[in-house]
């Protein structure tokens, strides 16, 4: 028999949180005070609730964000998703582990394909206060 990780209920209400335009008094209830972000967007993790609150937010308030799918496993839960920003269409994935007390204590995105996410992250820039990504091609 399979046994699946405890609290999904606190991923599911994640993915209402974000589709209700990623609600700041929900999601403060379900993050862990010292939870870590890992995103796509950059190469360090965000850490601390107020610090994700924001990141989420951020990308939540500019895109178009469709939840297609909770996954459970034995240890972790998952969310599948796609994200539209403008003409840009990435498929995702956030990869939910939970504390203890079921709050979510870490967050790790993935996206695809590519070429899409780095046109994202130039989407994004901006308003997240870094510096736009280049895709280079061997083309070039």
């Amino acid at each position: 028999m399979t046994t699946f990780a405890p609290h999904r209920d606190t991923v599911e209400s994640f993915v209402d949180a974000m589709h209700g335009g990623a609600d700041k008094d929900a999601l403060f209830g379900i993050l862990a005070e010292d939870v870590v972000l890992y995103s796509p967007l950059g190469d360090e993790p965000t850490t601390g609730r107020d610090a994700v609150l924001e990141a989420i937010r951020g990308v939540g308030a500019a895109a178009d964000l469709t939840y297609k799918e909770v996954l459970s496993g034995e240890t972790h839960h998952a969310a599948y998703f796609r994200l539209r920003i403008e003409d840009t269409v990435v498929d995702g994935m956030d990869y939910i582990l939970l504390d203890a007390g079921g709050n979510i204590a870490e967050v790790t995105i993935f996206w695809r394909p590519l070429p899409s996410g780095v046109a994202l992250q130039r989407n994004l820039a901006d308003a997240l206060g870094m510096q736009p990504w280049e895709l280079h091609t061997e083309a070039e």
